[in-house]
Formats: structure tokens, sequence, C-alpha cells
């Protein structure tokens, strides 16, 4: 049994060896065209990762500034403020409480205009900050609901507009990907149905001689996978100076742009690569290649 499972496993890395140099044969064959479809591969996919890179910060920004957008809540006169803060903070949407005191608040105008001599009106205001800005709708229906509460109030225009505007923007990127992932998959097709129609004669040579059909289909499908995986290589170049301008324009923010969406592009700069152009090519030998 050892030796019969020694036996295949020689068998089967002898036929992967063969398809490997068929697959090299079929690449020094293509020449510069070998090239043409690396660098086309390579723009497309730049294109790609700095649109999703950016789309993936500008996400990131937004979402900050979402958070950023505190929930204005405004305590009864006679209620305990200290309540309030803590039932607020039980809420598991919420991540931060801050107390403005009406002591505070009074003390601030009368600094920045002219009032009156009278009594202090202001209520004692708590400044809430949710986890994400979508948790915001949410967490005021709950407050306004605590007998300790006078009043609410949240910019929910400004709110509005910034998930909007990120909805938007991973549209737009859904949109980039399926039309460059199609243009990708055009150019490796045609390039793959010109390298079937110059070894046509020996896959008929193949097909006599009762050759399986993976095996004379998989050498086009590795060489369409070979050229994504080096398009990604150099897609991967301008990413730098990419992610270099968006760190510039959160720090000029005061945002955090932090590095785990970069690493998120590059995978999916590989991955896309791969399966767009094992994919071209696959669809080139089921259309061309009549084995």
């Amino acid at each position: 049994m050892r030796r019969r499972a020694r036996k295949n496993l020689i068998t089967d890395l002898r036929i992967m060896m063969r398809i490997v140099a068929e697959m090299v044969k079929l690449l020094s064959q293509a020449g510069w065209m070998n090239l043409v479809v690396i660098t086309t591969m390579a723009a497309i996919l730049s294109i790609f990762g700095a649109l999703f890179r950016t789309s993936l910060s500008v996400s990131s920004f937004i979402d900050q500034i979402g958070t950023d957008l505190e929930i204005s809540v405004y305590i009864k006169n006679n209620a305990s403020t200290k309540d309030a803060i803590y039932r607020i903070k039980q809420l598991p949407e919420v991540s931060r409480v801050s107390l403005t005191t009406k002591e505070k608040a009074w003390s601030d105008m009368k600094k920045q205009m002219s009032v009156p001599d009278i009594a202090n009106p202001l209520p004692d205001t708590l400044h809430v900050k949710v986890k994400k800005q979508e948790y915001s709708q949410v967490v005021i229906e709950k407050i306004r609901k605590f007998d300790e509460v006078e009043d609410v109030r949240f910019m929910k225009d400004l709110a509005d507009k910034i998930k909007v505007a990120s909805d938007i923007g991973k549209a737009i990127t859904l949109i980039v990907l399926l039309v460059l992932g199609g243009l990708t998959m055009f150019v490796i097709s045609n390039t793959i149905n010109l390298a079937i129609q110059s070894k046509k004669t020996e896959i008929e040579i193949m097909r006599l001689m009762g050759v399986y059909n993976w095996y004379i289909r998989a050498p086009f499908i590795m060489q369409g996978g070979l050229y994504g995986f080096a398009g990604a290589i150099l897609a991967l170049l301008p990413l730098k100076f990419v992610q270099g301008e968006l760190d510039k324009f959160a720090t000029y923010l005061g945002l955090v742009n932090g590095e785990g969406g970069m690493y998120l592009v590059m995978f999916s700069i590989f991955v896309l690569g791969v399966i767009v152009g094992a994919g071209g090519s696959l669809i080139s030998v089921r259309k061309y290649l009549k084995v």
C-alpha cells in the first residue's frame, strides 16, 4: 500500500511538473504580450486598490466624525444627574458620557455675552457619544424614556448626510470593482484565446491520444492566474503613495487612518488578481477550447 501511495504521489508530481512546464512554454511563446497583459492587469488593479483604499479610509473618517457627534441630554432641575449618567452608561451602544454642569454652562455664557443678572436657568447637560453613528437614533429613543431627562438634542441632519456619503462611497467602490473586473477578464480571455489558437494542432493531437481534458486546460488557466498574481505585485507599488496621502489628510483632520485597511486592500488585490486572471482564462478555455 505504501509503495502504491508513493508511486501515485510521484506520478502526480510528474504530471504537475509537466503542466507547469507547459505553462512556461505558453508564456515563452506569448513573448512581449506577457508584458502587455501584466502591465494592463497592474494598471487596472492599481486603480481598484487606490479607490478601495480611499473608500475604506473615507468610511473610517466618516465613522470617526459620526461618533464625534454628541447627543446633548438636558436633565430636569429636580432630577439626579448622577442617576442619569449611570443609566446612560449602562446602554451598550454608548461609548462615553461627559457632564457640563449648569453652573459651568452659565459661567461660560457670561464670559461670551452680556446676560441679565438673573437666576441660572440652564440645566445640567450630558454629552453622550455612541460607538457607531447608526446607533444614535436607538440611543436617543432609549434616553428620552428616562425620568431624569428633560429633553434630547442631536444634529440629525448632519448625521444623515454623513451616512449617505458613506453609502455612496461604498456603492462607487462596488461599481468600480465590477467594471474593472469585467475589463480584466476581457483582456485575459483574449490573450488566452491567442495562446489556444497558436497550439491548436498540438491540442488536436493530445485529444486523439486520449489526454484528459483537465490536463489540456490546466496550463492555460495557470497562465491566467500567473498574470493576475504578477499584476497584483506591480499594483502594490502605487498604494504606498496613496497611503501616505491619506495619512496626511487624516492628520490634517485630526483623525486616525489605521493600517488594517491597507492589509485588507493588499489581500484583496492578490485575491482579485488571481481569481480574475484564472477566471478570464477559464472563460476563454470553455469558449474556444472544445475539449
